[in-house]
C-alpha cells in the first residue's frame, strides 16, 4: 500500500496530464451532441442572455452551469489555443467538471486550497510563467482567476476521487513486472493484452445474454474457452478458437477496456453487452508493447492483399517471416504486397491498431471490404533504454487507472440528467 505524497507523486502527475489531455478527448464524445448550443454563440445569444449572464446555461444533476461559466471557459479555451468547437467543448468539460464534482460530493472527497493553489501553480508552469504573471495573461483576455481555479480544482477532485474509487484495489503485480521487463519492453511502451472471444449475436432463437452467463460459469479454462468459441461464436476469430492477436488496450472500445484491466490472467469476463451482440473475453496474457521513454519506434511491415474469396486463415498458417508473403503472392500483381518502414507512431487508423498489437514475424487480418493481411517485420527503438522496475509500474498503473477514469466518467454521465437550457 503505498503512503506518503513522494510515493503519490508519479501518478498525480500522470493523472495531471491526462486530465489535461481531456480536453481534447471530449471533442470526440460530446461536440456533437452539443453542436447545436455551439451555434448559440455563432450566431450571437439572446440579448436577455447576454445581459443576465448568471442566467443557468446547463442544468446537470441539481447542479447549475451559468451563462457566465460557459463565457468564462469559451475565452479560457480560446486563449489555450484549443482545437475544434470551442463553444461546445467549453459546454461539455463544463458539464464533465460538474460531473466530476458530484462524484466526489457522493464519496465524501474533498481538497484543500493549498492543493488547489499548487494545482494552479503547475498548469501555469506548463506554459512556463510563474502563476502571477500567468493570470495576468488570462485577466488582459478577460477570464477571471476563478475560471482557472475551479478548472483545476475539479482536476484535482478527481484525482483524489479516482485515487479512492481504484486506487486500492487496482495493482500491478511482480509477475505482470518481470514479464514487461524480461521481454525487453522499456517503460514507455504501451500496456496490451492478449485475448480470446467469444461473441453471441442478439435477436436470434436463442438468448445470447443466457448462453454468455452460461458459458462464463463453464468456460473457465482456455481449452474450454477455445471449443465454446469454436461451437458457438459468430466472430471470424471462432476456427481459432476465438484466439486475437496482441491488442492496445487503447485500442479497445471504453465500454470493454476496463473490463479486460479488471480480471486476472486467466480469467473469463462476464458477459459484455454490445450493439447487436454479447460478448465474452478469456485474458490469455497482459504486457507493455515495445516503445521507449524516448519515442515511439520505426517499424518494417508488410501488407498483403490477396484476391477475393481467398482462405486468409490459410495463407496466415504459412507464415513466418515477411518474405513468406512475397511466396503467397505469386502470380498476382507486384503491388499486392506493399512494404514499408516507417515511424510506428505515424501509423493511424487500422493499419496503426494491428501493428501495434504485433510482435516481429507475426500477422493478422485486416478486415473490410478488400480484407487483407498485415505483418510485422521488424520493429526498431529508437533508443534502448533499460526500464526500471518503478518505471514499468507506475507505467502500467496509470495506464489502468486511466482507462478506468474514463470509464467511470462515461458511466457517470450516462446516468446524469442533463438539460440545455
Amino acid at each position: 500500500m503505498r503512503t506518503g505524497a513522494r510515493d503519490d507523486e508519479p501518478m498525480e502527475r500522470k493523472l495531471m496530464t491526462l486530465f489535461v489531455m481531456m480536453l481534447a478527448a471530449a471533442k470526440r464524445l460530446f461536440v456533437r451532441g452539443f453542436a447545436g448550443f455551439g451555434l448559440l454563440f455563432a450566431l450571437g445569444m439572446p440579448v436577455q442572455a447576454q445581459q443576465d449572464g448568471f442566467a443557468p446555461a446547463v442544468l446537470v444533476n441539481s447542479r447549475v452551469i451559468s451563462q457566465y461559466e460557459v463565457r468564462q471557459r469559451v475565452l479560457f479555451m480560446s486563449l489555450l489555443r484549443q482545437p475544434g468547437d470551442i463553444p461546445a467543448l467549453a459546454v461539455s468539460t463544463l458539464i464533465d467538471d460538474a460531473l466530476r464534482r458530484d462524484a466526489a460530493k457522493r464519496l465524501g472527497v474533498t481538497v484543500s486550497p493549498d492543493e488547489v493553489k499548487a494545482g494552479m501553480v503547475d498548469f501555469a508552469s506548463r506554459a512556463k510563467l510563474p502563476i502571477e504573471e500567468f493570470l495576468k495573461a488570462l485577466a488582459k483576455g478577460g477570464v477571471e482567476a476563478e475560471t482557472l481555479r475551479d478548472f483545476v480544482e475539479a482536476g484535482v477532485l478527481w484525482r483524489a476521487v479516482i485515487r479512492k474509487k481504484f486506487g486500492e484495489t487496482t495493482k500491478v503485480s511482480p509477475a505482470e513486472i518481470d514479464r514487461a521487463i524480461g521481454a525487453g519492453l522499456a517503460s514507455g511502451g504501451e500496456l496490451r493484452v492478449l485475448l480470446s472471444e467469444i461473441v453471441l449475436p442478439t435477436g436470434g432463437s436463442t438468448d445470447a445474454m443466457a448462453l454468455a452467463q452460461r458459458l462464463k460459469l463453464t468456460a473457465t479454462t482456455l481449452p474450454t474457452f477455445s471449443m465454446a468459441a469454436q461451437n458457438y461464436s459468430k466472430a471470424p476469430t471462432a476456427r481459432a478458437g476465438g484466439a486475437l492477436g496482441w491488442i492496445p488496450i487503447s485500442a479497445l472500445p471504453p465500454a470493454i477496456a476496463p473490463r479486460i484491466l479488471a480480471l486476472e490472467i486467466g480469467q473469463v469476463s462476464d458477459p459484455i453487452a454490445v450493439p447487436g451482440a454479447v460478448q465474452l473475453f478469456y485474458l490469455r496474457d497482459l504486457s507493455l508493447g515495445a516503445g521507449d521513454a524516448k519515442g515511439a519506434s520505426e517499424v518494417d511491415f508488410a501488407r498483403f492483399t490477396p484476391p477475393s474469396g481467398t482462405n486468409l486463415g490459410s495463407v496466415l498458417s504459412t507464415l513466418d517471416t515477411c518474405d513468406d508473403l512475397y511466396d503467397a503472392a505469386k502470380g498476382l500483381p507486384a503491388e499486392a504486397v506493399q512494404r514499408q518502414t516507417v515511424l510506428e507512431a505515424s501509423l493511424s487508423g487500422a493499419v496503426g491498431a494491428a501493428v501495434a498489437g504485433l510482435d516481429p514475424g507475426e500477422a493478422a487480418v485486416l478486415p473490410g471490404a478488400t480484407p487483407s493481411i498485415v505483418m510485422l517485420c521488424t520493429r526498431n527503438p529508437q533508443s534502448d533504454i533499460p526500464p526500471s522496475r518503478d518505471d514499468v509500474s507506475t507505467n502500467m498503473l496509470n495506464t489502468r487507472l486511466g482507462l478506468l477514469a474514463g470509464a467511470y466518467l462515461e458511466e457517470l454521465r450516462s446516468n446524469a440528467i442533463i438539460q440545455i437550457q
